[in-house]
């Protein structure tokens, strides 16, 4: 196992390898060896039908994943997920949420992470299992 990176690493890294977090308003909150935290919040570009899109929640839990993944072998190796399943409990229609994502065991090559999503009553709202694939990063 590599050294234990730090937020900072992480988040400039990450931060420039995906803007797409900044379209949605997602923020990395907190990064420790296989656990990742994002928050973001509720607002008109985000909705359907009067609730939060799903593909936002999916995207959220996707990110909680992958960092959680990529904190166990930052900075030699990235990680992209191979398989995503999510579940939707019940809709987000307002404020924050928050994903919180664990790495439940990382194997030489894939990475089997979870993630839940919590909306700003603390209700869970969202659940989701990933299998990420470790790639050598590029120099």
């Amino acid at each position: 196992m590599n050294a234990e990176p730090s937020l900072s690493d992480i988040q400039q890294f990450m931060t420039r390898a995906v803007p797409y977090w900044q379209t949605l308003g997602f923020t990395l909150k907190e990064v420790r060896p296989g656990k990742a935290m994002f928050e973001g919040a509720v607002h008109a570009g985000l909705m359907q039908n009067q609730m939060l899109h799903g593909g936002v929640l999916a995207s959220i839990v996707d990110s909680a994943c992958a960092v959680a993944a990529i904190s166990l072998v930052f900075p030699v190796h990235y990680a992209v997920t191979i398989n995503l399943q999510v579940s939707y409990l019940r809709p987000v229609l307002e404020g924050r949420f928050r994903a919180e994502g664990k790495c439940i065991k990382a194997g030489k090559k894939v990475l089997f992470c979870e993630a839940a999503v919590y909306d700003n009553r603390d209700e869970l709202v969202c659940t989701a299992v990933s299998q990420l694939l470790a790639v050598a990063q590029k120099p």
